[in-house]
């Protein structure tokens, strides 16, 4: 009686062993498994996936046209994308302000840029040829020959631009006047569309003076290089104010804070 009991516990013991070894079994099953899916989002999608490419930031640029500013052809590997190579080449080109180039695990490349806004055309000379020249709120010329359709820009003169190229830029001394067209274009459209031409006017010793002409009235107005949207707003007050003079009037001066007027005729 006593062997059949330990012979049955001996059994109960036996079945209880193989239990460690079996989860030793599983949890090494388990453990490779997924290893063998890290290695395979970790090593071989970025090793042997193209790129995954997407381009943000501008409407106007898709892959097509990115691929062909870049020589990608889109069968490039994740793992040994360039992101700097890229990065650099786009940054080079003058219709781009600002570029970001990311990679984003597995597979993405993400390509952000910011486009150069224009906010005056001029015209310069190539091979005796006037073509317009597009400039940004930084002063680069960033369009040579064409400008952006749709777009009611102010026309600046003055400026001399002999056989221009994309990404040349303009004297610093003039940025703050490009800033300030770029603040009215954002702040007062409207206002910004009542001038039609700026013309730069060097001053004999060094410096400038703006002359702007508006676009209802042959009365141009002289200033100082402040083009903001207070003194543009006060030019268009004197402006009205003047038209019901019995005078033929050619120029109004607001430098220095004053106001004079020129009959046509008169020496400036």
């Amino acid at each position: 009686m006593s062997e059949a009991i330990i012979a049955e516990g001996g059994a109960l013991r036996g079945n209880a062993d193989w239990k460690p070894y079996a989860l030793k079994v599983l949890a090494g099953f388990l453990a490779f498994f997924l290893f063998a899916e890290f290695a395979f989002y970790a090593v071989i999608i970025p090793a042997t996936t193209k790129i995954n490419l997407s381009v943000k930031g501008t409407p106007d640029i898709g892959i097509d046209e990115l691929c062909a500013l870049t020589g990608l052809s889109g069968n490039e590997k994740w793992i040994s994308f360039n992101t700097g190579a890229v990065a650099a080449q786009l940054a080079s080109n003058p219709l781009f302000e600002a570029v970001s180039v990311e990679k984003k695990f597995p597979d993405r490349v993400v390509i952000t840029l910011t486009e150069r806004v224009p906010v005056a055309v001029s015209f310069g000379t190539i091979d005796g040829r006037t073509v317009p020249v597009a400039i940004d709120k930084n002063g680069v010329v960033f369009r040579v020959g064409s400008i952006p359709a749709g777009t009611n820009l102010p026309l600046v003169t003055g400026l001399t631009f002999e056989n221009p190229v994309a990404g040349m830029r303009l004297n610093p001394r003039l940025n703050s006047v490009l800033k300030d067209l770029s603040d009215l274009e954002a702040r007062n459209p409207v206002l910004l569309s009542s001038v039609s031409e700026i013309k730069i006017a060097q001053k004999t010793y060094g410096g400038y003076d703006l002359v702007v002409y508006p676009v209802h009235t042959r009365v141009r107005v002289r200033t100082d290089k402040a083009l903001n949207e207070a003194s543009l707003q006060y030019m268009m007050l004197v402006l009205d104010v003047v038209k019901d003079l019995s005078l033929n009037i050619d120029e109004i001066d607001i430098r220095a804070g004053t106001v004079s007027y020129h009959v046509k005729g008169d020496k400036l």
